[in-house]
């Protein structure tokens, strides 16, 4: 298979600017801790993010001269920024939703391992809170991956950033082996858009694809 690499004054004004995708700008009207709270305004009356919101389309990255590389469907309007070969992050345009997906994760290491090593990072994070901890698995719905069934643990926690909750939905997931883990996806957000941050995980999980 080719592949081809082409592929958020006042608070009302500040809910503006944040829906518009300009929370820069919106920093920017004001300075010190009367910006910050701006900002925190503007974003808390951000509706929760829905499964139904969201379209996606299929985005690619990895390595041009080995044809190695990933293909997911990706939050249509997300800006991509390709953070390595085979890792990239998707940000919303309001800056409140993301999607880190690193498609070579930690190879011949189980994801037991893996997720028990997250964990433990994670205990020195300001305001960490495990919500859930689960086990699934889903088929592969993309053709190129045909046959290939998707085993997986899903860590949901939060954590302060600054004087707001952030919640998290972080994927470990095996493609190639009960013994591996090849995928990690993350999607980050607040407490309240926990269902939408949910569905963007699983759709790139169902459609993910290591090439070649």
């Amino acid at each position: 298979m080719k592949f081809n690499l082409t592929r958020t004054a006042g608070l009302a004004a500040a809910v503006a600017v944040l829906a518009g995708g300009g929370l820069a700008t919106a920093a920017v009207a004001s300075t010190g801790n009367a910006a910050a709270k701006t900002v925190a305004q503007a974003q808390a009356a951000v509706p929760a993010l829905t499964p139904a919101q969201v379209k996606y389309v299929h985005q690619s990255w990895g390595d041009p001269k080995t044809e190695l590389g990933v293909v997911i469907l990706a939050p249509k309007g997300w800006n991509m920024v390709k953070l390595s070969t085979f890792e990239a992050k998707f940000t919303s345009s309001n800056k409140l939703w993301n999607l880190r997906v690193n498609g070579v994760y930690q190879g011949a290491t189980p994801v037991a391992k893996v997720v028990a090593q997250k964990k433990a990072a994670l205990q020195g994070v300001k305001g960490y809170k495990l919500i859930s901890q689960t086990n699934g698995s889903m088929k592969a719905t993309n053709p190129s991956f045909e046959g290939v069934v998707f085993h997986y643990t899903t860590l949901v926690y939060s954590y302060t950033d600054g004087s707001t909750t952030r919640l998290v939905v972080d994927r470990f997931t095996n493609a190639f082996g009960a013994n591996t883990t090849d995928l990690e996806l993350s999607a980050g957000g607040r407490p309240q858009d926990r269902p939408g941050l949910e569905a963007v995980v699983n759709t790139a999980t169902r459609d993910y694809v290591r090439l070649p």
